[in-house]
């Protein structure tokens, strides 16, 4: 009996642990927030297959927020674009239908650096990846090309 007891909590514990382990690897992902200063190549990576635009070469991040605790992750980006580049990247958004979509509580409202309004907006485009909203501005930000990208999941 008292053997049978020790087994029992032991197959118990192994089985919290599993769960405990398959949780923390398959629900939850991180959240972060990227400066200039620690805007990686593996983050310009991320927009790019969420908004299947191929960044040019030398763009920068400029920022990010990237929610992916939650279960569906959404991401807002500002990214500066070289100016010889301008024409690449706005005939790839030129590409994608545009649609009319307004969600609600989207992070382009949570975060200051979001400010298209304030600037000279060349193109803008909503439209769809897989099964993600997609919102890009390309805006002039004085003598800088800057692109922002957000998507979220739904």
């Amino acid at each position: 009996m008292e053997r049978r007891s020790i087994i029992l909590i032991g197959l118990v514990l192994i089985f919290l642990l599993i769960a405990f382990l398959a949780t923390r690897f398959f629900v939850h992902s991180t959240d972060y927030t990227l400066a200039e200063t620690n805007f990686t190549r593996n983050a310009l990576t991320v927009v790019e297959t969420h908004s299947k635009l191929k960044l040019p070469d030398k763009s920068r991040g400029l920022n990010m927020v990237y929610e992916g605790s939650r279960g569906d992750p959404a991401f807002v980006a500002k990214i500066g674009i070289p100016s010889d580049a301008e024409d690449n990247i706005k005939q790839q958004i030129e590409k994608r239908a545009n649609e009319d979509y307004h969600p609600i509580g989207a992070l382009s409202e949570k975060v200051s650096w979001w400010n298209p309004a304030q600037l000279k907006v060349v193109l803008e485009r909503k439209y769809t990846v897989d099964s993600s909203y997609v919102h890009v501005l390309l805006c002039h930000d004085n003598q800088q090309v800057v692109l922002f990208v957000e998507s979220l999941s739904f």
